[in-house]
């Protein structure tokens, strides 16, 4: 019986397994694919040394205790979700810098399952078209930041919790399923501290309130049917459940989700007044909101993000990549009848629901359309309207308000029919002006300091790993204008033990700056053409000390050498002379400084000082000519015989 009662149970578990992921399958398939184009696009995207804010994010993580980070009193900025999801990604990756952007590509690419997912559900399982619009979602050249910054975190976060809050009321609006309102009320504080630009959504969270529909017994029963149908054609039963728990659910009255979307509205008001002195938000660059606010200029940054959104650039190249009038005509083209395919795609939506109501006979099919694009208009108005009251505008903004109009263009092919087929003509047009966007990130502001930074990291722990902490770090120079703060902070990162030497670095006007070049000196040069680091430190030991004949690094010399080398910050060049063989006075080596002959050495002991007078910083050629060698020595190294041991600059 025991055995039976195993058997049963192991058959059951398996069954249940097999059945989970039957369910699951088709889901982690569409995420695999979408994580492969996210690590597709985004080829040669590397964060390999930190920079400005994400350097400064990381001192905090480094200096401040867990509460401080996550929780700083007294901040222009209180984002403490954010705060919480940086302190975790940086104790999980510790150091290791370049894993942030296969971290940012996963979550975007998570951002896009979700899309997908949303996309699915409002257009009634249109699932080719879902994953056309999430793709498109991945494409955009306004992923920039959240792919290539740790500081993306912050925005990708905004995202998806934002988008996220948009579904919710949208089902709320339709459904009237108390708990999607409720979810809704959790994303909106968990975005407004994220980034506090968010917090203008509380209109969205109240318009949903307004239009909700009645909880009517007949109207549950349409959705659990239609729910019951997309279950048979998918083969799964989860859809009739969740259709039956629309049915079932108790309808919680409006006033009640009005008060508690009023108190989480003063709740964030209240910590971000108590955390940090102000109501008024920070704007972009250190300014703030109520101290540069121009209503003129707010209206042209609006129009700015509304023209962002159907390809045209707008603004100087360091923000925008290049502006639509600057772009190669063919790319213009393909942006122009892109536009044209969304054109088309709104009169079919337009077209198609009035097509619906007519054909049941019943206007009021209409009603959940416009409900639907109320909602999305006044959730992409406000987004632009948040990042549009500040100084400038940054396409990192405008993602959000990119990724609400693809699901809302999902949503319009539900009533499209065949025209739907202009989606993927829409994406399909749109695939070269992105990816050529996309090529030309260089342009952007801050990508030429990245690539320094990378390079910085490549020259300095790519190279040595943790043995640069014992080496000394020179740059000659700072073209570049690197901070005093970064230069102090930089190597720091990648001390992951936290008891690192040597990880400020030093800038010198030139390697006359350094007295000696030893194993522990690492000298970089400010490659401009490259905008890059160079390791130099080779090139100037070799300028300083040539080994150019009959001489090598360990100091031994032949019967005839050559050496030629810099003379350090003295008058006087000092010889430590050693030949180890027997004294009979004999040994005599003539020494010639520059071309001119010099007294010559005349060994009375195994071990000679001889002085060269020479300037400071001075290039000095040193040829010797031995009347002697080493004899029986094992070791023949050049055309002649080893003759003695000669220490440059010797005490």
């Amino acid at each position: 019986m025991e055995l039976r009662n195993r058997f049963s149970f192991n058959h059951n578990a398996k069954r249940a397994i097999a059945e989970l992921f039957d369910n699951v399958k088709e889901g982690l398939l569409i995420f695999a694919i979408l994580i492969g184009f996210g690590f597709f696009i985004n080829q040669g995207v590397e964060l390999k040394g930190l920079y400005m804010d994400d350097l400064y994010l990381w001192s905090c993580y480094g200096e401040q205790t867990f509460r401080e980070f996550v929780f700083p009193m007294g901040s222009t900025r209180f984002r403490f979700v954010f705060y919480l999801a940086a302190w975790l990604e940086m104790f999980i990756l510790s150091g290791r810098v370049e894993l942030m952007v296969p971290f940012n590509i996963i979550l975007n690419a998570a951002i896009a399952y979700s899309v997908y997912s949303i996309s699915v559900r409002m257009s009634k399982g249109r699932k080719l078209v879902s994953i056309l619009v999430a793709g498109a979602y991945l494409l955009s050249r306004f992923s920039y930041y959240q792919i290539g910054q740790f500081y993306g975190l912050m925005e990708s976060l905004g995202l998806w919790a934002g988008i996220g809050m948009l579904y919710y009321i949208w089902r709320y609006a339709n459904e009237r399923s108390s708990l999607s309102y409720v979810l809704a009320n959790v994303l909106y504080f968990m975005a407004s501290f994220i980034h506090e630009r968010y917090m203008v959504l509380v209109p969205v969270l109240l318009l949903g309130l307004l239009i909700g529909s009645k909880p009517e017994r007949r109207r549950n029963r349409q959705i659990a049917e239609q729910d019951a149908n997309e279950s048979q054609e998918d083969g799964k039963r989860k859809t009739r459940s969740r259709g039956q728990s629309v049915t079932n659910e108790k309808t919680v009255p409006k006033w009640i989700f009005l008060v508690m979307t009023v108190a989480v509205f003063a709740s964030i008001q209240l910590i971000r007044f108590i955390t940090i002195g102000t109501l008024s938000p920070a704007g972009t660059g250190g300014t703030d909101v109520e101290d540069t606010f121009v209503m003129a200029d707010a209206l042209k940054h609006a129009w700015e993000q509304v023209w962002f959104v159907f390809g045209h650039n707008s603004g100087p190249d360091y923000l925008c990549v290049m502006a639509y009038e600057d772009s190669p005509e063919q790319i213009r083209t393909l942006i122009d009848r892109s536009n044209m395919v969304l054109g088309l795609s709104i009169l079919a939506f337009v077209v198609g629901m009035v097509l619906e109501a007519v054909k049941a006979k019943n206007p009021k099919k209409l009603i959940p359309h416009i409900k639907t694009v109320l909602l999305f208009l006044a959730f992409i108005a406000l987004s632009i309207g948040s990042s549009s009251v500040t100084i400038r505008v940054e396409m990192r903004w405008v993602y959000v308000v990119y990724a609400a109009a693809l699901i809302l263009l999902a949503y319009m092919s539900s009533v499209m029919g065949y025209a739907a087929v202009l989606i993927p003509i829409y994406v399909a047009l749109i695939f070269q002006p992105e990816t050529f966007y996309r090529d030309n990130w260089d342009t952007l502001y801050l990508w030429p300091n990245q690539l320094r930074y990378n390079s910085l990291a490549e020259e300095t722990v790519g190279k040595y790993g943790d043995d640069i902490f014992d080496k000394q770090v020179y740059i000659i120079g700072n073209n570049y204008e690197m901070s005093d703060f970064t230069a102090q902070t930089f190597l720091k990162v990648y001390d992951r033990d936290g008891d690192a030497k040597n990880t400020k670095i030093k800038f010198i006007d030139s390697d006359f700056d350094i007295k000696s070049i030893t194993d522990n000196s690492l000298i970089l040069w400010e490659d401009k053409e490259h905008n890059a680091y160079k390791d130099v430190t080779d090139f100037v030991a070799h300028q300083r000390r040539n080994y150019a004949y009959g001489s090598y690094a360990d100091g031994w010399v032949d019967e005839h050498a050559k050496i030629v080398l810099m003379n350090g910050n003295t008058d006087t060049l000092r010889l430590g002379c050693y030949y180890p063989g027997t004294i009979t006075g004999e040994q005599v080596c003539k020494i010639r400084v520059n071309g001119k002959w010099m007294p010559d050495l005349v060994f009375t002991d195994n071990y000679m000082i001889y002085e060269i007078p020479s300037a400071p910083y001075q290039m000095i050629s040193l040829e010797f000519s031995c009347n002697f060698y080493v004899a029986n020595a094992k070791e023949k190294r050049g055309e002649e015989r080893l003759a003695m041991v000669v220490t440059l600059g010797a005490k």
